[in-house]
């Protein structure tokens, strides 16, 4: 299930031109870990796409 939504996402996001990043950390629930400067490969940017810096589109990123 998890493969065919990142696939449909993906999808979107080439026929948009958007990309709605949601980090891998936020979607197994691990928020800490997408907000981490440190990943399991090194130092990473929080909360962003490494690939474009598109921010998470988890809400546990936004600010009150």
């Amino acid at each position: 299930m998890i493969g065919r939504l990142a696939t449909t996402l993906t999808r979107l996001a080439h026929r948009t031109g958007h990309h709605h990043y949601l980090s891998t950390g936020c979607l197994h629930g691990d928020h800490a870990y997408c907000q981490n400067r440190h990943g399991q490969a090194g130092p990473k940017t929080p909360a962003v796409c490494k690939f474009c810096s598109t921010p998470c589109v988890c809400r546990c990123h936004r600010t009150t």
